[in-house]
C-alpha cells in the first residue's frame, strides 16, 4: 500500500508533515480529512477508540504515524534530499518543535476565537458539499468550538506566549551560525526551520503551502502582531522561497 497522508489543507501541523515528507522525496497519496466527518475512521486507523485524535497521519506498510514530528523522522529515514536531522542536533531540533508546538497552540486559540466571529470563515471550515445547507456556519461553529474545548484553549494569555515563542525564534536566528540567505537556525537547513516557520501562519498565512480561503485567511491574521514581526514574516517566506517542496 503507497504512505497515504491524512491532513488539513489548512493545517501548519499537516503542513509540516507535506513539507518534510516532500523535501525527502518521499512519495505519498494525499487524503484531505474533515474534522467534523473524518473521526471514526481515523480512530479505526489509529486504534484509538477514546481521548483526542488528530491529523496529520501517516499510513504506511508498517502502521500509523500520527503527530508531524514522527512523521518528519520517517521522512528523514526515507527517500533523499536535505537532512532534516543533522547529526548530533537532535535535541535542538526538538528543543524548537516543541516551541513550534507552544506557539501553534496559542495561535490556534487566538485565530479559532477570530474565525468564530466571521460566517463566512466558519463555512469555509465545512466540506464545499455542506456549505450552502442551511445552518452551515452554526455546524462549523460547533465544530471549531469542539476543537477549542478538545485542545483546552482558552482566550487567556495566548498573546503573550505566541510573543515568546516568536521572540526567541528572533534571538536565535540572530545567533544562528548559518551563513547563507536566508538563515537557518541551523548551519544548513533543518527540520528546525520547517517548525517554526508554522507557527508565523497564525500570524499571517505563507502565500502557498496552506490551502485556505480568503475569509480564514484574514482571521488568521493577526495585523496587530504582524506589524510587531515583520523580519519574520520576510524570514519565513525567504525559507519558502528557497526550500518549500513544489507540490
Amino acid at each position: 500500500m503507497p504512505n497515504q497522508l491524512l491532513a488539513i489543507s489548512y493545517s501548519p501541523w499537516s503542513e509540516r508533515a507535506r513539507w518534510a515528507l516532500q523535501s525527502r522525496g518521499v512519495a505519498f497519496t494525499l487524503r484531505p480529512y474533515s474534522p467534523l466527518l473524518g473521526e471514526p475512521e481515523l480512530r479505526w486507523q489509529l486504534k484509538q477508540w477514546s481521548g483526542p485524535v488528530s491529523v496529520p497521519v501517516l499510513l504506511t506498510d508498517s502502521g500509523a504515524l500520527a503527530d508531524s514530528w514522527r512523521i518528519a523522522q520517517f521522512a528523514a529515514a526515507h527517500g533523499e534530499g536535505p537532512t532534516l536531522f543533522p547529526a548530533g542536533q537532535e535535541r535542538a531540533i526538538a528543543a524548537w518543535n516543541a516551541e513550534s508546538e507552544r506557539g501553534l497552540a496559542a495561535g490556534r486559540a487566538l485565530s479559532l476565537a477570530r474565525v468564530l466571529r466571521e460566517p463566512a470563515a466558519l463555512k469555509e471550515m465545512l466540506p464545499k458539499t455542506l456549505r450552502a445547507i442551511p445552518g452551515a456556519a452554526q455546524i462549523a461553529a460547533a465544530g471549531v468550538k469542539r476543537t477549542l474545548a478538545k485542545y483546552g484553549a482558552t482566550a487567556q494569555g495566548n498573546a503573550e506566549v505566541l510573543a515568546d515563542v516568536l521572540n526567541g525564534l528572533r534571538r536565535d536566528l540572530a545567533q544562528s551560525p548559518s551563513q547563507a540567505e536566508p538563515r537557518t537556525l541551523l548551519a544548513e537547513f533543518s527540520y528546525a526551520d520547517i517548525t517554526m516557520t508554522q507557527v508565523l501562519a497564525f500570524v499571517m498565512p505563507p502565500a502557498s503551502g496552506l490551502k485556505i480561503g480568503r475569509a480564514n485567511r484574514a482571521a488568521f491574521t493577526d495585523a496587530q502582531i504582524a506589524a510587531q514581526y515583520p523580519d519574520l514574516l520576510a524570514w519565513r517566506d525567504a525559507i519558502y522561497a528557497k526550500y518549500r517542496a513544489a507540490g
